[in-house]
């Protein structure tokens, strides 16, 4: 006992050392805007470049450099900017205590302002303690953020893993559909665990997020989970795993110490992604309203991709060669050179052809629920769901449940259908006030139901 005491007392401070070490990241503190035709000629500027301060947050590192409304930010350490998003990435690879040179151009004149940036202050829950952590993970540290419910003794706990884009989860807004989702289930007694990706938000790694493919992330992911056990306020017989979008492809892939109580997963796939991608360019767009020509013009050039990416495992500079291959990659994926495909590197992509997740779920040990939102246009099979459920109760008869849950999109927002979802995807009012709460009481139910049955094997 002495000799468990001992180690349990290590990882904690091994965690606490991490965590000592993981810096906050750097916050500017300033809403800002994309320079527009009207904007630069107000500043008169022979081309739009920069992007411009609409609002400074009282006590920012902004307002500390005397940075003001109406001032057009042109670059951050001498390093241009002309898009929000790259200011805000320079920004963010900065620590709080940091130096940042910023030029700006007021009244028409160019200026150098500077200062010592402030770290980015840490979310807060109605509903729970904050606690930032950190775990170890290949090169460097992750951040994990978890949500403890106030009360005493081992609680259950929902780990939570997001979809795939490269972007961070810590204080996400009021209105986001994760931040709410979370936020009801921490409501509920759940102790909720979020882990930021390589190089995301004040993780500190040698490769981001961008750069790594399918299997490291499914690996930082599996250390995030493994490191539950250092807390003595989760119970880890009662630890569920949500995984949305593309964490439902991940999380039955986690190489876990201990075995989660429940796996539940929402708007997913399960079949080789070769065939989601096919169905995805004609099914999804008879959806979002395309011409049956208009599509049938496309496919030819949509089958050739995604044959070659997946299947034959090209490269983009292999398939850019094709000229009409190149066109589909630029208009449909985003693609303007390097090895990036829709905000990832292509290894990912190629990666979840190359992954069985009929074994992974055949084997999962957990519980499994399988949820499709009857107005979700991008995870917009019910089969694929469906198929999850089939998949495990053929090998593990009774461990799995499908559920279809209408009026809800792939984001948990309340719509009438899928038509309706295509229609308000950019209102971004609609979707600030359309969260529809009952993807948390299905949850919460279900978790429940699995806790209660657990209880009465070990205590019959």
């Amino acid at each position: 006992m002495r000799q468990k005491t001992l180690i349990l007392l290590g990882l904690v401070l091994l965690a606490g050392n991490l965590h000592a070490q993981l810096a906050r990241r750097a916050f500017l503190g300033a809403q800002l805007l994309e320079v527009t035709d009207s904007i630069a000629k107000k500043h008169n500027m022979k081309q739009k470049k920069g992007v411009l301060v609409v609002r400074v947050v009282e006590g920012s590192s902004a307002e500390q450099m005397g940075i003001k409304p109406h001032d057009l930010i042109l670059a951050i350490n001498d390093k241009e900017v002309n898009e929000v998003a790259k200011l805000v990435e320079g920004v963010g690879r900065h620590r709080g205590g940091d130096e940042l040179h910023v030029t700006i151009m007021r009244d028409a004149q160019p200026q150098q302002v500077s200062g010592i940036l402030k770290p980015l202050p840490e979310e807060t829950s109605d509903y729970a303690e904050v606690i930032y952590d950190a775990v170890s993970y290949d090169d460097g540290t992750i951040r994990t953020i978890i949500h403890k419910p106030e009360g005493e003794g081992k609680m259950p706990a929902v780990f939570f893993i997001q979809g795939y884009p490269c972007s961070s989860i810590d204080r996400l807004p009021y209105y986001h559909p994760h931040k709410k989702l979370l936020d009801g289930l921490a409501e509920k007694g759940y102790v909720i665990i979020k882990t930021e990706k390589a190089g995301i938000g004040d993780s500190r790694n040698e490769r981001n997020c961008l750069d790594c493919n399918l299997f490291e992330e499914v690996e930082l992911f599996s250390a995030s989970f493994n490191s539950l056990a250092r807390y003595d306020f989760i119970d880890l017989d009662k630890v569920f795993i949500f995984g949305h979008s593309m964490g439902g492809v991940q999380a039955p892939l986690l190489n876990t110490d201990f075995a989660p109580l429940g796996m539940a997963v929402y708007g997913t796939v399960i079949r080789p992604w070769f065939e989601y991608f096919m169905e995805h360019s004609r099914i999804q767009k008879f959806i979002m309203g395309w011409d049956y020509l208009e599509n049938e013009a496309q496919h030819d050039a949509a089958l050739k991709y995604f044959y070659r990416l997946l299947v034959e495992k090209q490269t983009p500079e292999q398939l850019i060669q094709d000229q009409e291959v190149k066109k589909f990659m630029e208009d449909r994926w985003n693609y303007n050179g390097g090895e990036h495909l829709l905000g990832r590197h292509y290894t990912f992509w190629q990666q979840l052809q190359e992954t069985k997740l009929f074994s992974a779920w055949a084997h999962t040990p957990a519980h499994v629920l399988s949820l499709w939102g009857e107005g979700d246009f991008v995870a917009f099979n019910p089969y694929e769901h469906q198929l999850i459920a089939d998949v495990v109760n053929r090998y593990q008869p009774g461990k799995a449940t499908f559920m279809r849950l209408p009026h809800m999109d792939h984001s948990f927002i309340r719509v009438e259908d899928q038509q309706h979802a295509v229609k308000v995807r950019s209102d971004w009012e609609y979707n600030a006030n359309n969260f529809n709460y009952e993807i948390v009481e299905v949850l919460d139910q279900w978790m429940k139901e699995k806790i209660s049955q657990a209880s009465l094997i070990s205590n019959p």
